[in-house]
């Protein structure tokens, strides 16, 4: 069986945190109280960053809710985003500290890493590394994930759901641009951020998200 999933020891583990991440954010976007959405950001960004230690590329899956706590805050000044957002990136970087320090005792600093060659040339835009991807099953994930987050977005069944269609097409757009204009092509590059959206979706379309009106965690911001 040909399995990207199979092609670095890192993935496996990254496979059951997309799934644990894509469970609890439809948990975050359909929780009734404040408490609870604090929480549940603080894990959202706990488990990712812990993904990071299993591949230093999977700091990018963070990047869909990074952009969805700034860009609601700004829209709606509201504290108790800010804290969420805040809370997301603190246990982000707390669930990451075994790289972080990994890096500072291997490479001198915790933002260096020992990778070398080709795999810190500088960001380069290829339509020959597109076309490997477009040839490459994950590119149906991605279609798939693409189309899903559409359908969501437009159904327009709740808030919540519309909230998570954000943060999915945020993510699954961030991520494409950082991977398709690196400069190499592996069969399993995409599959961590397709399978999170994927996840996101799947538990969100099970149990629509309904947030309660006194938090409405900027709407106005994807409106």
């Amino acid at each position: 069986m040909i399995n990207p999933t199979k092609a670095s020891y890192s993935m496996a583990p990254t496979m059951v945190a997309c799934a644990l991440a894509g469970l609890l954010t439809d948990w975050f976007f359909s929780a009734r109280q404040r408490s609870q959405r604090l929480l549940l950001a603080g894990g959202i960004g706990l488990i990712i960053g812990l993904s990071v230690n299993f591949r230093l590329p999977n700091l990018v899956l963070a990047s869909g809710y990074g952009l969805f706590f700034l860009v609601a805050f700004l829209r709606s000044r509201k504290t108790e985003l800010f804290l969420q957002g805040a809370l997301f990136a603190v246990l982000f970087v707390v669930g990451a500290t075994p790289t972080l320090v990994a890096n500072a005792i291997n490479a001198g600093s915790p933002f260096a890493t020992t990778y070398g060659g080709i795999d810190v040339t500088p960001p380069d835009f290829s339509f020959g590394v597109v076309w490997q991807y477009v040839a490459d099953m994950q590119f149906v994930l991605l279609v798939l994930a693409g189309a899903w987050t559409v359908w969501m977005w437009r159904s327009n069944r709740s808030d919540g759901m519309n909230r998570i269609a954000f943060v999915t097409a945020g993510n699954l757009l961030l991520n494409m641009a950082f991977f398709m204009s690196h400069p190499i092509f592996t069969p399993y590059y995409t599959i961590p951020i397709a399978m999170l959206s994927l996840w996101s979706l799947l538990f969100a379309s099970l149990t629509p998200a309904e947030a309660v009106d006194d938090s409405r965690l900027g709407q106005a911001a994807i409106a």
